[in-house]
This record gives structure tokens, sequence and C-alpha cells, in this order.
């Protein structure tokens, strides 16, 4: 049976302080926080991350890859197929992209799970990540944050066997974006919560409990999503399971906020931080479907090498000095146009390079180097190299601080670093603060968007202090 073999999570390094937007709008604020995503991340980016912790830059023996997202950077064009190319998955990998509805992490999850059990795939890391954009001056925009958590599906070394698999469905609008918004449509809350979404999970959750033949005090850890902490509050009340047990995994509303689809496999990541062998875990989705998942903890989980996860993550952080910025970096200010062009032949071309990061290995000197070419730079010897996968670790030789560059963020802090295992490349740096960037200090690559050209989304490879 299938089960899951590793997690992972990413939440950006941004964060905005909920009382900024209050003060902006004079409006009563809420405490905590929410993640933002920088101005060069989108949910694309961000389920890289998240894949990238789970299988921790080693994509041997995963079989394909699973995109789920109800922001995802375009209406029509696989995101999944570009994850799986810059996470270097092999060619034959599976792929499939979940998207338009919060229930599409789950989704994906279930699907993965039966793609492996019925051998078409050895295993299948599923990603999902969020970045919504809400309309300004509502709950909403208080409550949604940006994330992203995957789960590697497979059969073995498996860390939580699925025990069990329930679907319920319910038909109610909630929230919505049509074919024209960008911004996210919602009814009336009180009417979605009282009607849908309450019931609902409880519902699903007391089904799939009698189903699998457990009840509240069988289970270690209850993990389901919700709209708002309110509401995830009303559903432990429902199940009978009281706030002092700790068995409710916390929903990552304080510091991060609601991550939409991408919310159950983050929680489930956090939870499986903290999970012991023997352990059961009830995990539920929500959306327009529910997905309810019973498993148990193997004691393979006690010789899983450590991730950053959720608390990595959490932990590590940078808050934004404005309200302002935050609506910049959503793009709901208008800004003066950056005009930039790409070429969709060269990007193709490139794309070996440009997205898993390989350079070249001269045979004769050994010099690595990038971007590849058939000429060493080193000793001119002509078309005598092997491709290598750069590594994404190194220290930082030199950097300059350019005001001049059009971006949404000045200074754009231009890099040169010296990667482990050989190369020297030159990138733009992000997620760093102005001053604290110094020679020789140690560096992490990060996949990010560098521009919009030709009519659609560049991206490519940064630096940034390591988290």
């Amino acid at each position: 049976m299938a089960g899951i073999v590793a997690y992972g999570a990413y939440v950006p390094k941004l964060r905005l302080e909920r009382k900024l937007i209050a003060q902006s709008w004079g409006i009563p604020g809420a405490p905590g926080e929410i993640a933002v995503c920088n101005f060069d991340e989108d949910s694309l980016t961000m389920a890289v991350e998240a894949g990238r912790d789970c299988i921790l830059d080693d994509p041997s023996g995963v079989g394909g890859l699973y995109f789920a997202s109800t922001s995802g950077p375009y209406q029509e064009k696989a995101c999944s197929t570009l994850v799986a190319s810059v996470l270097d998955l092999p060619q034959d990998a599976v792929t499939a992209d979940f998207a338009t509805s919060l229930s599409a992490g789950m989704g994906a999850l279930g699907a993965a799970v039966g793609v492996v059990n019925d051998g078409i795939a050895e295993s299948i890391l599923v990603t999902a990540a969020e970045c919504r954009v809400p309309e300004p001056k509502t709950a909403d925009e208080q409550t949604l944050g940006d994330g992203a958590g995957a789960l590697l599906i497979g059969t073995r070394d498996v860390i939580a066997e699925i025990k069990g698999m329930d679907t319920h469905y319910d038909e109610i609008m909630g929230s919505w974006r049509t074919a024209d918004d960008r911004r996210l449509r919602e009814g009336n809350s009180r009417f979605f919560t009282s009607k849908g979404y309450t019931p609902g999970m409880a519902a699903a959750l007391k089904a799939a409990s009698e189903k699998f033949g457990v009840t509240a005090a069988d289970l270690s850890k209850v993990v389901y999503a919700a709209p708002d902490f309110k509401s995830h509050q009303g559903i432990s009340k429902m199940l009978g399971i009281k706030p002092d047990e700790g068995k409710v995994q916390d929903a990552l509303f304080a510091f991060v906020g609601g991550c939409g689809c991408a919310q159950p496999l983050m929680m489930l990541a956090a939870a499986l931080e903290d999970a012991k062998p023997g352990d059961l875990i009830l995990a539920a989705g929500a959306g327009d479907a529910y997905t309810v998942l019973l498993l148990e903890v193997t004691d393979a989980i006690e010789k899983l090498p450590p991730r950053r996860a959720v608390s990595g993550h959490v932990g590590s952080k940078q808050y934004l000095d404005s309200y302002a910025r935050f609506l910049s970096f959503r793009e709901l200010l208008a800004l003066e146009p950056i005009e930039n062009s790409s070429s969709l032949i060269q990007m193709w071309r490139d794309r070996k390079a440009v997205y898993p990061l390989y350079g070249k290995k001269c045979r004769k000197c050994e010099t690595v180097y990038f971007p590849p070419k058939r000429v060493c730079p080193d000793c001119r010897t002509y078309d005598e190299n092997d491709d290598i996968k750069l590594q994404k670790k190194g220290k930082l030789f030199d950097f300059i601080d350019d005001y001049l560059y059009p971006t949404e963020a000045p200074p754009t802090t231009l890099t040169i670093s010296d990667l482990d295992g050989g190369g020297r490349i030159f990138l733009q740096m992000t997620d760093r603060e102005v001053g604290e960037v110094e020679l020789e200090m140690d560096v992490e690559l990060v996949f990010r968007r560098i521009h919009e050209g030709g009519q659609f989304h560049n991206y490519f490879w940064k630096t940034r202090p390591v988290r």
C-alpha cells in the first residue's frame, strides 16, 4: 500500500503584521501576521521550494509530480512540467495539474495514492502552493497567507502508512474567481460557514471515522483545513476534542495565514515533524470536496533526514515595512511598467541550463563552468566536456547594489558566487536586507521569477543568504 515517504514545506520569508493592514484602512485588526510572497515569488516558485525541501534536492526514484493551486501563474499551460524540470525529474515522470478548487491539494494527494497503488509510478511528489489575491479592505486580506506543502507518496521507506481514504462533496458558493477575475470573490461568509464548511467538514470527518473504525480517543492528531481561525475552532468542538488535549493540529493562521489548497499539506507536514511511531493521524482537506485520510506513523520516521519543513521556515522571517509595499508586490498598485524581452526558442534551447541548472565540466582540466559552452573558459579545449548539475549552495565571491536597475524592491543586489562542487555563477540576490550582505558569506540558490517578457513568465535562479 502507498504511504507518505517524505514531507516538505515552504513559507516565504516576508511577513506583514495584520495591524499595518488595519491601520491603513482604519478598521479593526486581528493579532499576528501573514506570510507574503516576495515580488519575485509565486505559486510555482513556492511549489519548487516545498518540493526541494521534501526530496532534499535528490530526484532519484521520484516517478512523477503533481502541482495543485488555485493561483497558478498560467490559465493555460502546465505548471507541473515546469516544476518537474526544475527538480530534474526524468522525462518519463507522470505529471498533472490540479486547480480551480481549494480541495485541489488533497485531491492531488488522493490521485497520487491511486497511481502508486496501481503501479503506474513508483512514487509521486505532490506539491500544493497558494498566493491568492484578496479584495483590499476585506476580512480575507487579514486572513490569507502564502505558502506551499509537499508530500512524497510511495511504497518504500514509508514514514506514514495510509490506512484508509474517504471522500465527500457538496455544492455551495463560498469563494470563487471567474476567468476574468484576478482578485478573490466571496459571498456571504457566515452563510457559507454555517451551511457549507462546518456541516460538510464535520460530516466528512465523522463518516470517515466510522468507516475506519476509529474514535477521537484513538487519534494522536486531527488535521483539517478551514477558511478561518474561528471555523477551525468550531470543528474541534463538534468532534468533542478539547483544546488542552493537543490533538488538533495548528492551522497556521496566527503566523502564516490561510494557504488555500496548500493548507492541509502544510498542516500534515507540520504534524509529521512531531509525530512518533504508532501515532494515528486523521487528515482532511476542505473546499468543494472533502478528502479524508487515516495515517499510521511507522518506525521509518525516526530515520528521515532533517529538513526545514514548516517550523524551520516559520522561524525565519523579515517584516515588510509598509502596507503599500505589500500592495505593490501583489500588483495592486499601478507602477511604471518594466519592459523586458524574451525568446521562447532560446528558453527551450537552454531549458536544461535554466531550470535544473546544468553547467559543464572540462574533461581535460576539470574546470566546472556556467553558462555551458563548447569551449572551456580555462584551458580553451573544444568540445571536451560533460554536463554537470550545479550545487545549490556556495559562498559569495563579490556583489554590488544597483540602484539604477528598475525593480519593485530596490536596490537590485548583483552577486558572483562560488558554488560547492565547482562553478562560479552571476545571479541576482533575493530575500536579503540591504547592509547584511558580506563577502564570503554562505549563500543558497532559489528558483524565482526574473521578469515578464515575451508575454510569458521568465524564471531563473537567484542567490539568497542561507535561511
